[in-house]
Formats: structure tokens, C-alpha cells, sequence
């Protein structure tokens, strides 16, 4: 056994040091869609990917993306953390990987298998690029939302870039381990968060005794409200609305999730996109500027309950917590006198998951078992 692991953990190593990858001076358009959307060639294939500058290492979601798959050799070597804190073994393969952005021969890839939920119609994004695919050959990274695209420039450019667009500013800033760190005034208070284009939400800070805000604006979930690349989430979620903040030299209002499920501190997209972004990786230097989209700062709705179509059962799977009318667990069997079924189920899901106040339906109900 021990011999075994230790071949194919170096199998792991081999295709690290061998790897090469080779970043170009171009742009690509991306799309927009709760997450940064890009199509790549795999294996000369074209794929949809997407860009995750939370994640330290590329990785393939989907075996179906690469034909001939079962001839790819795997290597494994530690365990991978996802936000939760769930420990995955990681194994690797690597393949033949290229956009506009960059080229490799032989790009070693996570192979990390997403939970898939039953009314997913196949998985639309195929992998993640992470942060390792970027910052090579002296490159910065232009994440521009204001036309929806993704540049490598030399970094030798910066200032005539900083010079043609007016506005950037130099925030403070950590950049190592395939990581970016950046820092937000939230109450007066200075807060350390991760880039995490990954992450559809404003941001996200791990419950702690240490955070007491002030706001009283919040909605209180209960439930299993994340998916992480390795498992679902479950836990309590406090969404604070019209949180002052101080980011980039300006004073807004923007909403903030404080997490007992999720454990790290991170910004996401949804925060990101508002503002055009220039990273310097290599000289820690991070310059953003404020675009057009708009900072959510109140909440779109309040949520009295989610549903999710679990092996084929419809349960209720989050609540807001003052809610007492059904309970986590609950298996929805009828709603409004319509009989769930396997062929309805995912239809059902989607009506009562848009449905504001379920005080207007009449749902029959089978208990969670104790």
C-alpha cells in the first residue's frame, strides 16, 4: 500500500515540474452570469470554463469534457480545503489546455468532481482556471468589467495604462500563494478578504465571537445555502443589508454574509464586478477602479423558505429562522393540491424557490424523521 502511494504521489510531482505554461499579451470577452464565463480549448476542444481567482490550481469538473478520459494516468498527492473546511483527497491528470489568454502542452488539473443536484441538466461549466494559469512571464491581469473581458498586459504597460484610464487607485494589498488579498473598512473596522471571483456573493466572513456589528438590518437563514467544489454546505447564514464600508477611497453601502458554514473571509463576485481591476501579482500591486454596475446594498427579497429536489424528493432544504410553519427536512409531497412527482419535481422546485411568502400556498407536508 505504502508503495502505492508513493509512485502515484510522484506521478503527482512529475507532472508539477513538468508542467509549462506560456501567458500571451491579448484579451478575450467573457460572459457574466453569477460567474466570469470563458471558453477554452481541452484536449483541442472547445469548453466553458470558468475564472476563479479564488482557486490556487486549475481544475477539471466534468471527466466527460476529455474524450478517451479512462486513458488518462491520475496522480494524487494531499487533500484539498475547500471554503467549508471538507477535506477532499486531490487527484491530477493533465491535458492540453488553451485560450487567448495562455497555452500549455501539459497543464496539470485538479480533477474534482462537483455535487450536482437532480434537476441540473448536465454541469455547464466544465472546469475552473485558477490563479495558476495567470502572472507568468511577467504579465499582469486586467479583469475589466465595463466590457466584460480578461487581459494580459506586460507589466511594463501599467503606467500607460493607469495613465490612458483615469481613476484607478493602488489599494492595499497581499499577493502570494496564488492568492490576492485585499482590505475593506466595514464599521470603521478593517477587514482582510481573499479575491474570489468563485464566489457569486458581496462577501463572506466566518461567524466569530469577534464580529459584533451594529447594523440590525439582517435576514437569518438556516439550511444548506452553498455549494463548495467538494461538498453542500449546511448551517446558519446572517445577510446584513446597507453595510457602510470604505473600499477603493469611497463610502457606500453594500451587504455582507456572516457565515457559520463557510470558513474563510472572502470578496465575491458579485462585489468584484463593480469595479475594473489591473493585478500586478509579481510586484503586489493591486489598482482598481469603479465602473458602472451597481453595489447591491438591500436585499432583492426576504426568503421565507428554499426548496431542492433531493434523490428524487422534494425537501424544504433552507428557512428563515423566526419561520415555524414547516421545518428543515420537511419532504413537500403536494403544493396547492398538485401531487409531487419525479416528472414535476424540478418544475415544483422552481415555482416555490420564486415564490416570496409561501403563506399563499397550501403545501402538504411529510415530517423530517428524528
Amino acid at each position: 500500500m505504502l508503495l502505492a502511494v508513493l509512485t502515484t504521489s510522484c506521478t503527482t510531482l512529475k507532472y508539477a515540474a513538468n508542467q509549462k505554461i506560456t501567458d500571451k499579451k491579448d484579451c478575450v470577452n467573457v460572459t457574466l452570469n453569477g460567474l466570469i464565463g470563458i471558453q477554452i480549448e481541452l484536449e483541442n476542444k472547445s469548453q466553458h470554463f470558468f475564472v476563479d481567482t479564488g482557486a490556487m490550481i486549475s481544475t477539471l469538473l466534468d471527466s466527460t469534457a476529455i474524450e478517451n478520459f479512462s486513458d488518462k494516468k491520475l496522480g494524487s498527492f494531499g487533500k484539498n480545503l475547500s471554503a467549508d473546511k471538507t477535506k477532499k483527497q486531490n487527484r491530477f491528470l493533465t491535458a492540453r489546455l488553451s485560450c487567448p489568454l495562455f497555452e500549455s502542452k501539459n497543464k496539470m488539473l485538479n480533477l474534482s468532481l462537483m455535487p450536482e443536484s437532480n434537476c441540473s441538466k448536465g454541469k455547464y461549466f466544465k472546469g475552473i482556471l485558477g490563479l495558476d494559469v495567470f502572472f507568468e512571464d511577467k504579465t499582469a491581469l486586467v479583469l475589466d468589467f465595463t466590457n466584460n473581458k480578461i487581459c494580459n498586459i506586460d507589466i511594463a504597460s501599467i503606467a500607460q495604462k493607469l495613465n490612458e484610464s483615469k481613476g484607478y487607485k493602488l489599494l492595499k494589498s497581499e499577493c502570494k500563494q496564488n492568492q490576492i488579498f485585499v482590505y475593506v473598512t466595514i464599521e470603521g473596522k478593517e477587514f482582510k478578504f481573499k479575491l474570489d471571483t468563485g464566489y457569486t456573493g458581496n462577501m463572506i466572513i466566518p461567524q466569530s465571537e469577534k464580529i459584533q456589528f451594529r447594523n440590525t438590518n439582517t435576514m437569518i437563514l438556516e439550511g444548506t445555502l452553498y455549494t463548495t467544489v467538494s461538498s453542500y454546505t449546511s448551517g446558519v447564514e446572517i445577510y446584513y443589508e446597507k453595510m457602510p464600508m470604505v473600499f477603493a477611497g469611497e463610502s457606500f453601502d453594500a451587504k455582507v454574509n456572516v457565515s457559520s458554514s463557510i470558513k474563510v473571509q472572502n470578496m465575491g463576485i458579485n462585489f468584484i464586478k463593480c469595479f475594473d481591476w489591473i493585478i500586478d501579482y509579481n510586484n503586489n500591486k493591486v489598482y482598481v477602479k469603479r465602473n458602472g454596475n451597481k453595489i447591491e446594498s438591500n436585499f432583492n427579497r426576504k426568503v421565507s423558505y428554499y426548496a431542492k429536489v433531493t434523490k428524487d424528493k422534494l425537501m424544504i432544504s433552507v428557512k428563515e429562522k423566526s419561520q415555524t410553519k414547516y421545518n428543515l427536512g420537511n419532504q413537500i409531497i403536494s403544493v396547492n393540491e398538485k401531487k409531487i412527482t419525479t416528472e414535476n419535481a424540478c418544475e415544483m422546485q422552481d415555482f416555490l424557490n420564486k415564490t416570496e411568502d409561501w403563506n399563499t400556498l397550501q403545501l402538504e407536508v411529510i415530517p423530517a424523521s428524528k
